[in-house]
């Protein structure tokens, strides 16, 4: 059976990236941000619906007691008004799956393979991972998610939600998008990134979220032959969020989206990601060669990239490109003082030693963009670059 992994959700911990094959015509995401940007910011009921039922859950009670408070407290509040539904079947269906290993502790982007609720049907098949469970087919792994996904529906319409988003929680998330207009990204963001990479999406959204666990960032490229969408969770940040909050006065509270820095590190970061999605999970010649540089991958970087989550050397350097990315997209804009402050702080405090070695030679891309249509191209030459600096030769 799959193995995974039961963490403490932290700050910027869990980065998902996956692809489907089919198009998802209609998201559900509710806009509240950005409305003339190629980038759409807003909340999303299918994924509110399964955070609910994870908080409501064992995966809910780990996170709520385990982890030191306060923390996630507008989540907390919000989940509080639910507990009669603790014993409802989509919670009990989810902690089964969980203690069976078939989803980690807060699996809550499946929702978006699923149109939106209340028809909930799956359109698209989740990453490969999901399918890999010793002693069960990958058919009768999907008969179990189908018949999740079921209680679902009868989850969302029993808790009366699709009234509560409408109505209900209205103020919620017209205070989150008060807090959101002086953090969110500028509007060409998107042109910068698709210039830099050589890749376009079809779509781009950063989802918030109210009932989520907060201190998460995590990504998703849903697409097809002739379709894509990026799309990325940011959640609050739990080091600003109020210590408690009473949701009939939502107005005097602090609900975790006001840091400019925290929300566009992790949108960004997490935009980029899937950026960077065909070469590490799609491209295995790119794999192959990427592997070559093990030998990087010394025991002291090891050590400080596992505290930080990252655990092999794919990961580490991938987790350098995209923070070099950010660094990138930050200059063309003209943010030069992030641009020297979040240099130092990758490679001084968070212990990214190729940092400035692959940024040079970053320059051989930046300077050849006929020669080297996107990102995906030019691997096998950094590779190479990286390897004769290293005296590393074939």
């Amino acid at each position: 059976m799959k193995y995974l992994k039961l963490v403490f959700i932290t700050f910027w911990m869990i980065v998902l990236s996956s692809c489907s094959s089919t198009r998802n015509t209609n998201f559900n995401s509710k806009q509240i941000k950005n409305k003339n940007s190629k980038l759409i910011i807003g909340y999303n009921e299918n994924l509110e619906t399964l955070a609910l039922i994870y908080n409501l859950s064992e995966s809910g009670e780990y996170h709520y007691n385990k982890i030191p408070g306060p923390r996630a407290t507008l989540s907390k509040e919000l989940t509080s008004q639910f507990e009669s539904f603790k014993n409802h079947e989509a919670v009990t269906k989810l902690n089964k799956l969980l203690n069976d290993g078939f989803v980690d502790m807060y699996d809550i982007l499946l929702s978006l393979y699923n149109t939106k609720l209340p028809e909930y049907k799956q359109y698209a098949k989740y990453p490969s991972v999901y399918y890999e469970n010793e002693g069960i087919t990958a058919e009768e792994t999907q008969a179990r998610f189908d018949d999740f996904n079921i209680s679902v529906i009868k989850f969302y319409k029993d808790a009366d939600l699709k009234n509560r988003f409408k109505k209900g929680y209205r103020n919620i998330y017209k205070k989150i998008a008060e807090e959101l207009q002086s953090v969110t990204p500028k509007n060409n963001i998107i042109t910068e990134l698709e210039d830099y990479y050589g890749v376009k999406r079809n779509e781009y959204e950063i989802i918030i979220s109210a009932f989520s666990f907060n201190g998460i960032g995590r990504a998703i490229l849903i697409k097809n032959d002739k379709y894509s969408k990026a799309a990325c969770l940011v959640t609050s940040n739990h080091l600003l969020e109020s210590d408690s909050i009473n949701i009939n006065k939502i107005e005097h509270y602090n609900l975790g989206y006001k840091d400019i820095k925290y929300f566009q590190e992790i949108g960004i970061h997490e935009l980029i990601h899937t950026f960077l999605h065909e070469i590490f999970k799609e491209n295995e010649k790119n794999t192959l060669l990427i592997n070559e540089l093990n030998y990087l991958f010394t025991d002291s970087l090891k050590n400080n990239m596992k505290k930080q989550g990252y655990t092999d050397w794919k990961t580490c350097f991938e987790e350098h490109l995209v923070r070099l990315g950010e660094l990138k997209i930050a200059q063309r804009l003209g943010n030069h003082d992030f641009v020297t402050k979040y240099r130092k702080e990758c490679i001084e405090e968070r212990g990214f030693i190729y940092f400035e070695l692959i940024e040079n030679l970053l320059l051989e891309y930046e300077n050849n963009r006929i020669k080297y249509k996107n990102f995906e191209d030019f691997i096998p030459e950094l590779v190479q670059k990286i390897k004769s600096k290293t005296q590393i030769t074939e």
